[in-house]
């Protein structure tokens, strides 16, 4: 039974609360125990709990009134604990900044840079996301719908929104003579809705939402009657045209490493990939158990500092899998592939980071 003794703070929008209410053995009452939002900030801060906590999810696009708040109680509380499930630049020099005692930072993805005093631990929300759907609400979809033999064309690129390294994929595409081997779509702009821009939405049951957006490709659509982003959709018609898939992940800073859908959905849907990413991607991707394909290609692009030098050598090694026979090669990443792919689906992603947090609440509430 958790005493009336107990106060936590519950900043953004309810992501953070969501995570308390998921633990395995600890029960909070809402009314009695949590302040959700920055309406009751100040009340928090007046209260008379013994036990105070705060907790916060770091707001996406950068804002920086988190960051007031989050300062301004920290020296009134036991411990704060922080979720970041969208890794960028601004954010990531803000989590830097909270290298602190008593602070607990969730991340989706990895730092380059050493806390000395904060925790932090991965929190990988672009793979629960989507798994949630293909293992939880359609369990067999993604093997009824996949074919597995070769197919005409060697590469998916579906590149989005513009980046750097995106625009060095295409052009590099574009003058490659393989260029009619690579499925490519880039839709640059993020300022027109997907419908103008050429975002592939060629996928059996999708719907539109009644009165939705769909500008961005974090927007939802009905899938199969579920509600999902339709950048958590895995494309199946463009992977059975496809033997494998070149990911242009959502950041390429050698700082940190965000893992996203990008390279969800190739791993679950059990396929080769190069990586166009920040330096260390694939490294620190095996630190989770995955398996990457060095026994196959040369992946030393995956250490090489220079952004452009880096691009430069995964694209080198899409053209050498461009003049390779895909059965070949198909057969000898099945059991990376495979592993990868039961990993992705059997590993308890989000039990294991709420065991964590129970385990860190645990000395604070008992």
């Amino acid at each position: 039974m958790i005493t009336e003794d107990v106060g936590i703070f519950h900043d953004g929008g309810g992501v953070s609360q969501y995570h308390f209410n998921q633990l395995p053995n600890v029960r909070f009452d809402e009314e009695r125990h949590y302040y959700q939002g920055a309406v009751s900030f100040d009340h928090f801060l007046q209260s008379k709990h013994k036990v105070k906590l705060a907790s916060f999810h770091v707001p996406f696009p950068d804002q920086s009134e988190w960051v007031v708040r989050l300062k301004k109680c920290y020296e009134q509380v036991s411990h704060v604990f922080v979720f970041c499930s969208e890794l960028h630049r601004a954010t990531a020099e803000q989590l830097k900044r909270l290298d602190k005692q008593k602070i607990s930072i969730y991340v989706n993805g990895t730092f380059k840079h050493k806390f000395v005093h904060a925790k932090v631990y991965p929190w990988m929300d672009w793979f629960t996301q989507p798994l949630h759907f293909y293992k939880d609400i359609k369990p067999g979809l993604l093997e009824q719908k996949l074919v597995t033999e070769s197919k005409d064309k060697m590469f998916d690129v579906l590149l989005g929104a513009q980046r750097d390294h995106r625009d060095f994929a295409y052009f590099f595409i574009r003058a490659s003579l393989n260029v009619g081997l690579y499925y490519t779509t880039y839709y640059h702009r993020i300022d027109q809705p997907l419908s103008q821009s050429g975002f592939d939405m060629n996928e059996d049951g999708i719907e539109t939402i009644e009165n939705g957006t769909l500008n961005h490709s974090v927007d939802s659509v009905k899938y199969y009657g579920h509600q999902l982003g339709i950048s958590q959709v895995i494309p199946t018609k463009i992977y059975n045209q496809t033997n494998y898939s070149l990911i242009a992940e959502t950041n390429a800073e050698n700082d940190f490493n965000f893992y996203t859908e990008k390279v969800t959905k190739p791993l679950m849907a059990g396929r080769l990939f190069v990586a166009l990413a920040g330096q260390h991607y694939l490294k620190n991707l095996r630190t989770f158990g995955f398996k990457t394909f060095d026994s196959i290609i040369d992946e030393s692009y995956d250490a090489e500092p220079d952004p452009k030098q880096r691009w430069t050598m995964a694209m080198q090694q899409c053209e050498w899998l461009c003049q390779q026979d895909p059965e070949v090669i198909l057969e000898q990443v099945k059991p990376i592939v495979d592993h990868n792919k039961n990993l992705i689906f059997t590993h308890d992603w989000y039990g294991e980071v709420s065991r964590l947090l129970e385990s860190e609440l645990l000395p604070y509430v008992e």
